[in-house]
């Protein structure tokens, strides 16, 4: 439009669908007094305006087009969605289905319906809503993912590989919307993944230089005081990546570092969020700003290096990192991979998770830590309480097997070859553990179909983070999962005392526990192949001296290993940091950082 032109709807529109979000708000503004076409330019800002981040005014816009047009189903949907972010699941669960009431064929609200579903509890009716999205637009990929994930969640395996095999066909043709997180859980080619990556991100920077134009911000040298980091987040709670990084807030050189947090989570309590609330220099909350108020915030305080602890996990801001509001932007510990496009010039890894000649699967340059890429908090309790194997009903003369990952991570490989070894070693158990009772009965049936009586597996309960520390010491070994293996969860398992064995495979999801297990010097535990992963397992079971020293070892290393010194992590870290920005202040492109 040129300057001056009044904006139709159809105009406006255009510009909302090419991402010119900017433009298409002021042109729906000037079109809000046209009664006729009030509750679908109502709607279309609702969604814009989520888009940008502003959820109250999302809300605002959604209720205005409701109390216009009552059976508006895309308003219905947008309110679901503003909802959706305030975690009223029931509300907008309630608002979902009012959308597919008034429109049967609605996709999204079906999709987005199922995700209040999971939210709910209710894994299966997520299925089913996943399925019906499906069926009424096969390119959903939304549905595709998400009904992926939910099954592997259930431990419902039947029709998977067809999913699997459509979702790899989307990634084939460049589909954004594929999740790559999702894909950690089912896929074992670093390759592919990366693709996914690359296709979000490239969507991601397009987006933003559309919205914003231009999509960057200003560039600004980095200061000359001291080192400003930023690490942004929304698991600044009682998180994994939270009970990760507390002891690092805390031990940043302050003579050298001044600490930033950026907390987009709307959980605004819990020992962690407490603990690093207090530990960092600067805790802003930004989850009521926008991506383009939040970027240009942390641009005017200064930071030098802004570091995503999230990648494509839930609640992600990546359009943040997109506006390149740093000098120097990282990625790091949230996400097993790349995040693609221009979000981060480095990423936070070792020599195990990517090893040299992998760095081809990565949009961002490896910084290879010394020991691990994975910090740990030295801090962490075990319960001082006496633990029985009694205690959970597991009996004392039993080799007992573990693997308390979440139940996506157990694939039917994996499962294979547990069922494999506990043949070969009939006086044995495992302890699972399972949220949803249907996952429960599901891995049972599993287990049957594989020779594995009801009698030899057991289901854990969460418990609180001492007594669950506590437990892995009951444990003979832990059979790690494939090819998303144990990540914070494998450290807990080690720092808690029971020896774990794993198979690592390609891509960075599939080689943490090898890298924590090397940290340890404990590298006889990482299988070569399948059969060497049956084998080393079933050797373990026969070598109750063997597992003794090795618990002894474990026990040891929460004093001696540097895997479990979050100080001398942090020194490592700020390391990388000064490399880092001292190259950008000599003009140098980033280039892979190997820390000896």
């Amino acid at each position: 439009m040129t300057q001056g032109t009044i904006p139709t709807f159809a105009s406006a529109v255009r510009l909302h669908q090419s991402g010119r979000l900017d433009e298409a708000y002021s042109a729906y503004q000037a079109l809000l007094d046209d009664p006729e076409t009030f509750a679908d330019i109502a709607s279309n800002l609702s969604a814009l305006t989520m888009k940008l981040g502003r959820t109250d005014e999302a809300e605002v816009y959604a209720r205005q087009a409701l109390e216009r047009a009552p059976n508006h189903a895309n308003a219905w949907n947008h309110l679901g969605i503003v909802l959706r972010a305030k975690r009223l699941w029931a509300e907008a669960d309630k608002a979902f289905g009012k959308a597919i009431q008034h429109d049967p064929a609605h996709t999204q609200a079906a999709a987005n319906r199922a995700e209040i579903q999971v939210m709910l509890g209710d894994l299966s009716g997520a299925v089913a809503s996943y399925v019906e999205a499906l069926r009424i637009n096969p390119r959903n990929a939304a549905a595709l993912t998400g009904i992926i994930h939910r099954k592997q969640q259930l431990a419902d395996w039947n029709g998977l590989d067809a999913l699997i095999a459509r979702m790899s066909a989307e990634i084939s043709r460049g589909n954004p919307d594929i999740d790559p997180f999702m894909l950690l859980f089912c896929c074992a080619d670093p390759a592919e993944i990366y693709k996914a990556c690359v296709n979000a991100g490239r969507a991601r920077d397009a987006l933003a230089d559309t919205t914003w134009n231009p999509g960057r911000l200003h560039a600004r040298p980095p200061g000359t005081g001291r080192c400003r980091i930023g690490y942004v987040s929304a698991n600044f709670t009682d998180h994994a990546v939270g009970s990760l990084i507390c002891q690092l807030i805390e031990s940043h050189d302050r003579a050298n570092f001044e600490i930033f947090c950026y907390c987009h989570t709307t959980e605004k309590s819990g020992a962690r969020h407490d603990r690093i609330k207090r530990a960092a220099d600067h805790f802003i909350e930004i989850d009521r700003l926008d991506d383009h108020d939040a970027a240009r915030r942390i641009h005017d305080d200064g930071i030098d290096i802004l570091v995503d602890l999230m990648g494509y996990t839930k609640g992600q801001r990546l359009m943040i990192f997109s506006q390149r509001p740093a000098p120097v932007q990282v990625t790091w510990l949230g996400f097993a991979g790349s995040v693609g496009g221009r979000a981060a010039d480095y990423i936070i890894a070792d020599q195990v998770v990517i090893p040299p000649g992998a760095e081809r699967h990565y949009s961002e340059k490896p910084v290879r830590l010394p020991v691990c890429y994975q910090v740990n908090d030295s801090d962490r309790k075990l319960s001082q309480a006496p633990m029985r194997r009694a205690d959970f009903g597991i009996p004392d003369d039993t080799m007992l097997f573990c693997n308390f990952n979440q139940t996506a991570k157990i694939t039917p490989p994996a499962l294979d070859l547990w069922a494999a070894i506990m043949r070969e070693v009939p006086n044995s158990v495992i302890w699972l553990w399972a949220l949803y009772p249907e996952a429960t009965k599901a891995l049972r049936g599993h287990f049957a179909d594989r020779g594995i009586g009801d009698d030899r597996l057991h289901f854990g309960a969460s418990l609180p983070d001492a007594e669950h520390l506590s437990r892995y010491a009951l444990c003979d070994l832990f059979l790690d999962s494939f090819p998303y293996c144990g990540h914070a969860t494998a450290s807990n398992a080690l720092f808690g005392g029971a020896p774990l064995l794993t198979l690592p495979g390609a891509t960075f999801a599939s080689r943490v526990s090898a890298s924590l297990l090397t940290a340890l010097g404990m590298t006889e535990l990482i299988a070569l192949s399948p059969a060497d992963y049956v084998a080393k397992a079933v050797a373990l079971a026969r070598a109750p001296e063997r597992r003794r020293a090795l618990k002894a070892a474990l026990a040891a290393s929460r004093q001696t290993s540097p895997l479990f010194d979050g100080r001398r992590f942090t020194c490592d870290i700020e390391r990388a940091y000064a490399i880092m920005i001292d190259r950008h202040r000599r003009g140098e492109a980033p280039s892979t950082i190997d820390l000896a």
